[in-house]
């Protein structure tokens, strides 16, 4: 009878623990929910889709909720954070605006301004917004790096009670450049007080289910989605910076990643589509560099201008290049990435990376 009473003390206690633990976890902190992330666009024929003109205006649309449970949050501002291409330039071109159930007008635009990279996080460890923000999240499921976080603060303070639940909807109204591309964006809602802390209660990152698609412009489609066998970084330069080129023979099945060397040949090319030098030689000039004795992720860094030879008065609109063996009868081309990305048939004559040169 006696361990019957202890093992219901027991089960007694060990519930009126677990009440208090849940209790406490459903009264602290304030939850921030981003519920929506729009990226659709209005189509010519009146359709949507997550496509958008070559300098055309997009226009983003986040919908969410504050959930708060706790007394003390006064002078707060509510922040939007943005992934996108660093080509779109969001920081210079963005125009951010929110209407909320906290203001009078619920139904009134309210601005939001770019936080400045001297007014760091709260938690950022030292980083800024966008740093810290790289740091924990990176580019999500892009593959490639040539993105940035942009934050943004409203520029009213509010303050919020428990037991409030305001809602939120963020409009992110911006150029989308002049590049051919492709990428998942990504959103992440925070606020001041909390300063990207390492409570997931108040803070929300998601990213784009499907990618973000614009047109209608010059080049090939830069895609930030998908890996592939070639990859450039950074993707916007001149003659006179460096840039590097990637093999990345792991990602898909081929025969080059067989060979211990693997070159780079290339051709660059004027504003008028002449050949200005074409490199073919086998040489460390031209040598890719393993990242590690038994990687098949192989780069070559090179100061265009110096590495074409480019005479004075001449300037490199494009490159076209592929990655070979020293023979030069093992290639991976564009088509061979066609083929093992989409599918697509390698035709007879195999087409060549291309690369275009130019500056955000």
């Amino acid at each position: 009878m006696k361990n019957i009473f202890i093992s219901i003390k027991k089960k007694s206690f060990y519930a009126k623990v677990i009440f208090l633990l849940t209790s406490l976890a459903l009264m602290s902190g304030r939850c921030i929910f981003l519920d929506q992330a729009l990226i659709m666009q209005i189509q010519q024929d009146g359709t949507q889709a997550p496509v958008a003109q070559v300098g055309s205006i997009a226009t983003f649309t986040i919908i969410g909720r504050i959930d708060c449970q706790e007394d003390g949050h006064k002078s707060e501002q509510f922040v939007i954070s943005v992934l996108a291409p660093k080509s779109w330039k969001l920081r210079d071109n963005a125009k951010v605006t929110y209407i909320t159930s906290l203001y009078s007008n619920p139904e009134q635009e309210l601005s939001m301004s770019v936080i400045p990279e001297s007014s760091l996080p709260k938690n950022g460890d030292g980083l800024t917004w966008g740093q810290k923000l790289m740091t924990d999240y990176g580019v999500g499921p892009n593959a490639l790096s040539d993105m940035e976080w942009v934050s943004y603060a409203t520029d009213r303070i509010w303050s919020i009670s428990n037991g409030e639940k305001p809602t939120y909807t963020v409009y992110i109204r911006t150029n989308v450049g002049t590049q051919n591309l492709k990428a998942y964006l990504g959103f992440f809602a925070n606020y001041t007080g909390d300063g990207i802390g390492s409570n997931g209660d108040y803070k929300q990152v998601v990213f784009s289910k499907t990618p973000f698609e614009v047109v209608g412009g010059k080049g090939i489609t830069i895609d930030y989605c998908n890996n592939h066998f070639n990859k450039v970084q950074p993707l916007a330069i001149l003659q006179d910076d460096f840039v590097t080129f990637t093999f990345n023979g792991k990602v898909y099945k081929n025969d080059l990643v067989a060979f211990d060397e693997i070159y780079l040949e290339a051709v660059a090319y004027d504003y008028n589509g002449a050949i200005i030098s074409k490199i073919n030689e086998k040489s460390d000039k031209t040598l890719l560099k393993r990242e590690s004795p038994y990687s098949n992720i192989l780069n070559l860094t090179i100061w265009p201008a110096d590495f074409f030879h480019v005479p004075e008065g001449m300037t490199i609109d494009h490159i076209e290049y592929i990655f070979t063996d020293k023979s030069g009868t093992v290639t991976i081309t564009q088509s061979d990435d066609d083929h093992a990305v989409s599918g697509v048939e390698i035709p007879a004559e195999k087409q060549p990376f291309q690369f275009e040169l130019l500056c955000y």
